[in-house]
């Protein structure tokens, strides 16, 4: 592992004229070759007050250190600076501009030393402040003590690092992610912090594959996790592979809650479309004994269907009437509308049938949205929505407490948590 140096030229560099004592330069560049961390560069940013300091310091480099010259680089800031050197901002885009150089040199092994004693104050804080904003994070920020100035038991140089400030802004943002679903932009922004555990990983690729069901995706992401996590994500996969029906339905319900707390209103229609389709062909299957089939298999599902009591249901079926006028097409295949006319003639779903009928006027919605390629900007009435679809979905199975996804949430901010801890 080597080191890349880089700092503004001060005035006491490389030594101070009154006191003799060596700058922060050479005290940190002496520092780190008595621990044996090699330097492999140097760029050191200096003003017009300062352009002789600098060739100073070079000079001391090229006689104290291993570096040669081609290895110190030595560059001028921009006149605005020069001009005014305590402007922060000024300075933090002559650092930065430093920063992007160094990188080009920079391995995956080196370590960047941010000396921030030398210069203004400006130009001593602006290597904190980028070190904190995340621009630089395989790096190191040094200070040093006025020799004067030392108390006991303090060292002359000495770290202080501000990256934890980048550890919790990406903590607070990945948690806020979290709490939007958005399990990929969480991925994302902790993809270069060091919270970012297996068990974090491995929960949000979950989180990200369950919500889109890809249920088979979403099982393998907990891979060699499964025995530090909690059991309750493998076997709820578990019943969602197996296509177990009420977990499916239980799975459309709380992804419709998620996409309109999200005001995803279009995703929500289509996600209330599904999971009508879904509880129709259960509740076909249920009473009626006939699972509803693909198009190959539709004429022997309406055969059977005018068998069922002596034929007064398949009578019905002829007879019934669509809301825009018009008849059910009987020897196509089984649509939404002939699902809904089939339950509405069993005398058990009585109950249940203004609330599928609630259901499908958002379901036409739906279709008009996809259909006409029309916009969907809100939902009417989604307080009576949500309260009809829980109560549809208490009808037909037992619903949590809690949407699973809120409580997957909980768990990777408890996890996050403890990574900051470490972290920190």
């Amino acid at each position: 592992m080597a080191t890349i140096l880089l700092s503004f030229v001060g005035s006491q560099d490389p030594y101070s004229n009154t006191t003799q004592q060596p700058g922060s330069i050479v005290s940190l560049v002496a520092h780190l070759q008595a621990h044996h961390q090699p330097l492999k560069r140097a760029l050191l940013l200096y003003t017009a007050g300062t352009q002789s300091n600098a060739m100073d310091t070079r000079d001391w480099l090229l006689s104290e250190s291993t570096l040669t010259e081609e290895a110190i680089e030595l560059i001028a800031v921009d006149e605005a600076l020069s001009q005014d050197p305590v402007d922060s901002r000024l300075a933090v885009q002559e650092a930065r501009r430093a920063l992007e150089r160094a990188k080009q040199q920079q391995t995956s092994e080196d370590w960047l030393a941010f000396n921030t004693s030398s210069g203004t104050p400006a130009m001593k804080t602006a290597w904190s402040i980028l070190q904190a904003a995340g621009y630089a994070p395989n790096s190191q920020v040094w200070q040093v003590r006025n020799p004067n100035e030392i108390r006991a038991g303090q060292e002359r140089v000495f770290p202080s690092n501000l990256d934890f400030l980048k550890r919790e802004f990406d903590l607070k943002v990945a948690k806020q992610q979290v709490q939007d679903y958005n399990y990929s932009g969480a991925l994302m922004t902790l993809g270069s912090s060091q919270l970012l555990t297996d068990e974090i990983a491995a929960l949000l690729h979950y989180g990200y594959y369950r919500s889109s069901r890809d249920f088979d995706r979403a099982d393998a992401s907990l891979g060699s996790v499964r025995g530090q996590i909690d059991s309750r994500w493998t076997q709820e996969m578990a019943r969602l592979r197996q296509k177990d029906v009420k977990a499916r339905l239980q799975e459309a319900y709380f992804n419709a809650q998620i996409r309109l707390k999200n005001q995803k209103y279009a995703d929500f229609l289509i996600d209330v479309f599904g999971l009508q389709e879904c509880l129709l062909k259960h509740l076909v299957e249920r009473y009626m004994g006939l699972p509803v089939p693909d198009r190959a298999q539709t004429p022997q599902f309406w055969e059977r269907i005018k068998q069922v009591d002596q034929g007064k249901l398949y009578r019905h079926l002829q007879n019934y009437r669509l809301p825009k006028g018009g008849s059910l097409r009987l020897d196509e295949s089984v649509s939404r509308y002939g699902m809904i006319a089939i339950l509405e003639y069993v005398p058990q779903l009585t109950s249940v049938m203004p609330l599928i009928n609630y259901l499908n006027d958002y379901c036409d919605l739906r279709n008009r949205a996809v259909h006409e390629f029309a916009g969907v900007s809100e939902i009417q009435d989604q307080e009576k929505l949500l309260s009809t679809l829980k109560t549809l979905m208490k009808r037909v199975t037992s619903l949590p407490e809690t949407n699973p996804f809120d409580d997957l949430n909980w768990q990777i901010c408890q996890l996050l948590d403890q990574a900051l801890n470490v972290a920190t």
